[in-house]
């Protein structure tokens, strides 16, 4: 088959089934872009707590009584199902989200311009930029890059006048930012544009706009409702609600001081934006290009992800992820009118800068993941691999459960054991650690107004009552929690003292194990 003969075959499948033709397309850049990471164990340590709340979950205990994490839960879902479907382990999230989730998300993308030449460049523009940026964030398999398949397809489902004014199109919209906000709470941030963009086109159609609004407001809340319904029917509707909704809320207030605001900007939020500058100055060009209601609803997503960004000024890169779809969107209109063959001077030096962006943080990523080489980020501790090893050859490891006092997670998963209590590491109610707060974690200031009486006895009582086989304390071995060492809590002392021998200790990690155990004891 000649090459002619080819492209008029694409195209005709292009024009027959647009939505097919450009999901194989975005998968194969999704593939290209992000692929070579799909094998990395862990990309970001959020990932070993939601895999280890995933496994909690299929091993039947109930999210937010059973195992806690202040994360909604179709995050603990999407994890459980990727594995039913690619068996177990991260291999599994990194193919689900690579295969499918990212390059649906870039189909909504391309939806927003009703997948024209303008939506195949903002979907190709979505998946370049979106993996042009630190893997740690950008490539994991994290809240934020969950929250955005729904989101940006609520975006797509009002994206002209027309939608915006019927009460169906916005109905669904809701729903679809409803199911975004299962994946992380921060997507209502959006809901704004969205009532803005459906007002402006109602003007002067009241009645409209008298149906429209509450069918959005309907459609937010079904799945959130419907949420809370299936945790009350077990009784843990209380524990739902304070999980994901009362301690985001006081972890966002935990005072920080200016100085760290500032210097968390300086070191995380611009390196982004001058990482992503051409695509802010091509969104201030495609204004004129783009109709005032897309103008008003691109723009609008764009400044409504602020929030999302600055919450709490802790300022992880992967709080940016959301700004990729507005920045996609708002950018591909001028795009569109530059990529016209043959290429000028200025679509060349576009596409270069779009290849040298993906080329350059692909090669850092390589070196970063794929080099072999420990570098010192608390993913790349070899502690934790050591210390599973240890576990699995003592003699009470099958059958077992571990506890860790410091970053859980990270020793949890590569041992495979499952948790003796429902907090999967100590939580800044438990010990007064609040993550991303360099004054707290360093003992400057001191959040202990946050520890609650109650939460210390959930946690005795499941170390009491599973007989936990071993209780790892590895605060010494971690920057972040030596400010929160095991001696400063007089219960877990005694309950040490009282029920656990030292098994050994790894560097700086002491291991713990039942007395009530008859394994073998190996020497320290």
């Amino acid at each position: 088959m000649s090459v002619t003969a080819f492209a008029d075959r694409v195209t005709g499948c292009y024009r027959r089934w647009p939505g097919l033709v450009l999901f194989l397309l975005f998968l194969a850049t999704s593939l290209a872009t992000r692929g070579f990471l799909v094998g990395v164990d862990i990309l970001d340590v959020d990932e070993a707590m939601h895999i280890v709340g995933s496994w909690e979950l299929l091993r039947g205990r109930h999210l937010y009584v059973g195992f806690v994490d202040n994360k909604p839960p179709l995050l603990y879902v999407y994890y459980a199902v990727a594995q039913l479907l690619f068996g177990r382990g991260m291999l599994a999230i990194h193919l689900l989200t690579v295969l499918f989730t990212v390059p649906l998300t870039a189909l909504g993308v391309s939806a927003f311009f009703a997948h024209d030449r303008r939506g195949v460049i903002a979907g190709m523009t979505f998946l370049v930029f979106g993996a042009a940026y630190l893997a740690h964030d950008m490539h994991a398999a994290n809240c934020e890059i969950l929250m955005l398949l729904p989101a940006t397809w609520a975006v797509a489902a009002v994206r002209d006048e027309q939608r915006s004014q019927r009460p169906g199109w916005l109905f669904w919209a809701g729903v679809l930012l409803g199911i975004a906000m299962l994946f992380k709470q921060q997507a209502l941030a959006w809901s704004p544009a969205l009532v803005l963009a459906a007002v402006l086109a109602s003007r002067g159609a009241r009645r409209s706009l008298l149906w429209s609004l509450p069918a959005f407001v309907a459609g937010v809340a079904i799945p959130l409702l419907a949420a809370w319904a299936v945790f009350a029917a077990q009784g843990e509707s209380q524990a739902f609600l304070y999980w994901t909704v009362f301690y985001n809320f006081g972890y966002a207030q935990q005072p920080m001081e200016r100085s760290e605001a500032l210097v968390r900007v300086a070191k995380y939020f611009l390196p982004f934006v001058a990482a992503t500058l051409g695509l802010w100055i091509l969104v201030l060009r495609s204004r004129s290009l783009l109709s005032r209601h897309q103008r008003v609803l691109v723009l609008g997503v764009l400044v409504c992800t602020f929030p999302i960004v600055f919450v709490g000024f802790r300022m992880y890169p992967h709080y940016f992820v959301p700004l990729y779809t507005p920045l996609a969107l708002g950018a591909a209109p001028f795009l569109a009118r530059l990529l016209i063959f043959p290429l000028g001077r200025w679509a060349r030096l576009v596409l270069a800068y779009g290849l040298a962006s993906l080329v350059g943080f692909s090669v850092a990523n390589g070196i970063l993941y794929l080099s072999g080489h420990q570098f010192p980020w608390e993913e790349h501790n070899p502690e934790y691999r050591k210390v599973a090893d240890v576990l699995r050859a003592d003699a009470c490891f099958k059958g077992g459960s571990m506890f860790t006092w410091g970053p859980g997670p990270m020793f949890a998963y590569p041992a495979g054991l499952p948790l003796a209590s429902r907090f999967a590491l100590p939580y800044s109610t438990i010990c007064g650690y609040v993550p991303g707060n360099w004054a707290i974690r360093s003992g400057r200031v001191k959040a202990t107004d946050v520890i609650r009486p109650e939460h210390w006895d959930q946690l005795m009582g499941d170390l009491e009552r599973n007989h936990a086989t071993y209780i790892l304390d590895g605060a010494r071995a971690f920057r972040n929690w030596k400010a929160f060492p095991i001696e400063n809590y007089p219960r877990m002392v005694g309950f040490l003292d009282a029920h656990y021998q030292l098994l050994t200790t790894v560097g700086a990690v002491r291991i713990f194990k039942w007395r009530g155990c008859q394994g073998r004891v190996q020497a320290d």
